[in-house]
């Protein structure tokens, strides 16, 4: 069956009574049997280069060519950083999967990194204004420093905007779930800031009060504005579930490689 391409070799299965499960291929290759199937596993979620398995038949540790992994080396699964760093490689890529372990290691660490230094740089600014206001002098360079924080923390949130929504995006895929939910709170909030500002406009051109056009625009606005927040919160909530076993359509599983 395997031969035929009717069931996969590297389907998990237990003989009766046996708590230990294989793949279809290592069994076979216990009992001398070589299934005739190719050496390969699909192909790498962040370089779709073909994934070589091992010779008994298991996913090998990491992709040959861009060293992502497939199974936990070392509790790098585990470790936050490397979570996030690996998201971050991945800084504008929609398809493939992303773990629930990578989707809140990057959201833990671009949160840290945007507002950590501008904590920091004001707290720079305040003492430098304190030690100024000491002497009965104002501090321009507090006021600077200051001007300069705001800038950097609007730059690295700029930064992060793009890789955030792939990683939202691909962590979906990871639960069987369309990337295309975050494309709909994207469009939403976009829509609903044009009409809010058309309505403003409106009704700034108007001398009788607000216009019939303004209400009509801001109430498609309200509506809007409530299906993101609605699917923001759905959203937010499927990122805690965990992978779906095996590969889906939108690629294969990293934490669950073999199903």
């Amino acid at each position: 069956m395997a031969e035929s391409g009717s069931i996969s070799p590297f389907v998990l299965v237990a003989k009766e009574g046996d708590a230990a499960w294989r793949t279809l291929k290592v069994v076979a290759m216990e009992q001398g049997i070589e299934l005739s199937v190719g050496d390969t596993a699909g192909a790498c979620p962040t370089c779709e280069h073909p994934i070589i398995l091992l010779p008994d038949g298991t996913l090998p540790l990491s992709c040959s060519h861009c060293g992502r992994a497939f199974r936990p080396v070392e509790g790098r699964e585990n470790n936050l950083w490397y979570n996030f760093t690996l998201a971050l490689r991945q800084y504008a890529k929609f398809s493939g999967r992303a773990t629930r372990q990578e989707y809140w290691s990057y959201v833990l660490f671009s949160v840290l990194l945007s507002f950590v230094p501008l904590f920091a740089i004001i707290m720079v600014a305040a003492v430098i204004a304190g030690i100024a206001a000491a002497q009965g002098e104002e501090s321009v360079a507090a006021m600077v420093i200051i001007g300069m924080a705001y800038i950097v923390n609007y730059g690295l949130s700029l930064f992060f905007l793009l890789p955030s929504y792939a990683v939202w995006v691909r962590r979906l895929h990871d639960v069987g779930w369309s990337g295309k939910w975050v494309l709909g709170f994207i469009l939403a909030i976009v829509v609903a800031l044009m009409c809010f500002l058309g309505g403003a406009v409106a009704g700034g051109a108007s001398d009788e009060g607000v216009s019939a056009v303004t209400i009509i625009l801001w109430s498609v606005a309200g509506c809007l504005y409530i299906s993101a927040f609605v699917v923001a919160i759905i959203t937010c909530v499927l990122t805690f579930f965990d992978s779906q076993r095996g590969p889906n359509k939108y690629g294969p599983s990293r934490k669950y490689p073999l199903g």
